[in-house]
């Protein structure tokens, strides 16, 4: 499984025109105990294990790992830019199978065609309580996880979980 993953994400980044780099150590270790969002809110369970080997566009039980209720709000508590915040959870979009990454579910993506210069990732708990995003355009000269202070810049994209 983690040969087929590898080769899958190998050939997803050479379509790209990028080859795969190793990626810096997390600053934060997501999986933090964090408050609810909203006060008195009660937070269902989640597993997002079961997006592990689909694509973030696949339907799983009914619902797309970026349409999944639980990742749309970890992603809206991090990423304050509107705009990032939506590319991140677009379909429109190339994308290599959700991976176990780091300890945490990984989605990562890019724009068609354009894949090497503009990518992103949301790392996130299996459980969906914690959440950090990153997101790299070199057009605009943009390399920035969320929250910020997360992770130091990382200058040639964000991580694919080979």
């Amino acid at each position: 499984m983690r040969n087929t993953l590898l080769l899958l994400v190998m050939g997803a980044l050479a379509a790209c025109n990028r080859a795969p780099e190793p990626q810096p150590v997390p600053t934060r270790v997501i999986g933090a105990p964090r408050p609810s969002p909203t006060p008195g809110a009660t937070i269902v369970a989640v597993d997002l294990s079961r997006y592990v080997g689909k694509y973030p566009f696949d339907l799983v039980a009914g619902t797309r790992f970026v349409d999944e209720p639980t990742v749309r709000t970890a992603v809206a508590r991090v990423v304050s830019d509107a705009s990032v915040r939506d590319t991140v959870l677009s379909r429109d979009a190339t994308a290599n199978p959700v991976a176990e990454w780091d300890g945490s579910i990984l989605s990562w993506a890019c724009e068609a065609h354009n894949c090497g210069p503009h990518n992103w990732a949301i790392a996130i708990t299996p459980d969906g309580r914690d959440a950090a995003v990153c997101y790299y355009d070199a057009d605009a000269h943009v390399s920035r996880w969320y929250p910020a202070g997360y992770r130091a810049t990382t200058p040639d994209g964000c991580p694919s979980g080979e």
